[in-house]
């Protein structure tokens, strides 16, 4: 089983620049982005689906986050929006409605099984502290003008320039990182009952702790 902590960040849930990020147990690859507009709802979204998209293949996926509403939306409201034609159950518009639609293809179209799980704020986990950590930074960069561009990075002299104007003075970015794995497990984390990918299916039960 594949194991990814994500974040999102917002320094202003009113609106303001908003990072994502998220960080594989296992491998300790990682990644993180923002926008320069947004909320932390979006943020947290942004961050499941990018997730689900940087581990595509067989093996089952458990993404968490410290977000109840970005894992209510994956794992219990989507696909009653779906059925009720991207509606809610009392007929109203759904919030976020091209993000969730964007998750629920990267869940679709992922080969293997997609589970979310909730965790506590705060907790001690390095994965979560890295992913929290990530995140802000990233958000910091897009506030201040350092951000990325649906994609793209930019350099260095552009970033003074107006938001409007740094599309055409955009370079690629990097791709996915790889570290070393961050951290390592403690005596009460899942690695510690055995590896991740080698044990049975779904503990149902620690989906939602």
């Amino acid at each position: 089983m594949i194991i990814v902590s994500t974040d999102g960040s917002s320094p202003s849930d009113s609106g303001g620049a908003i990072g994502w990020a998220w960080v594989a147990h296992d491998s300790g690859r990682f990644d993180s982005g923002g926008a320069v507009d947004g909320t932390t709802q979006v943020a947290d979204l942004t961050a499941l689906r990018h997730a689900v998209d940087a581990h595509p293949g067989e093996e089952p996926l458990l993404v968490e986050s410290a977000s109840q509403y970005a894992i209510r939306c994956a794992s219990e409201w989507l696909e009653g929006w779906k059925a009720h034609g991207w509606r809610t159950a009392s007929g109203g518009p759904v919030q976020h409605l091209e993000l969730v639609q964007a998750l629920d293809r990267a869940i679709v179209d992922r080969g293997g099984p997609v589970r979310f799980r909730w965790v506590r704020g705060h907790v001690d986990s390095p994965f979560m502290q890295r992913a929290q950590e990530l995140a802000r930074l990233a958000a910091d960069d897009w506030d201040a003008g350092r951000g990325a561009v649906e994609g793209l990075l930019l350099d260095a002299e552009d970033a003074g320039l107006p938001r409007r104007e740094q599309r055409e003075h955009a370079t690629p970015g990097p791709p996915v990182r790889d570290p070393e794995p961050v951290g390592v497990p403690s005596a009460g984390s899942d690695r510690s009952r055995g590896s991740a990918t080698s044990g049975p299916g779904w503990e149902l039960d620690t989906l939602f702790d």
